[in-house]
């Protein structure tokens, strides 16, 4: 998985861009790429959106 605070837009291969975790969409150079960072048991969880959408429906 790529390092979540790199320029994920930029020379991304498919295979190793994250997924949304509401859709499932592979996010690859996709402007509308949101993230939500929690620590749960001291380690630092990236959850990754395509859209602004997708991450108000997990927070719902």
């Amino acid at each position: 998985m790529v390092d979540p605070t790199s320029d994920i837009g930029e020379d991304v291969d498919e295979a190793d861009a994250p997924d949304c975790a509401v859709c499932g969409e592979r996010i690859v150079e996709l402007p509308t790429h949101r993230v939500i960072a929690t620590v749960e048991d001291g380690q630092i969880e990236h959850t990754h959106f395509c859209s602004d959408d997708c991450r108000a429906s997990y927070l719902e």
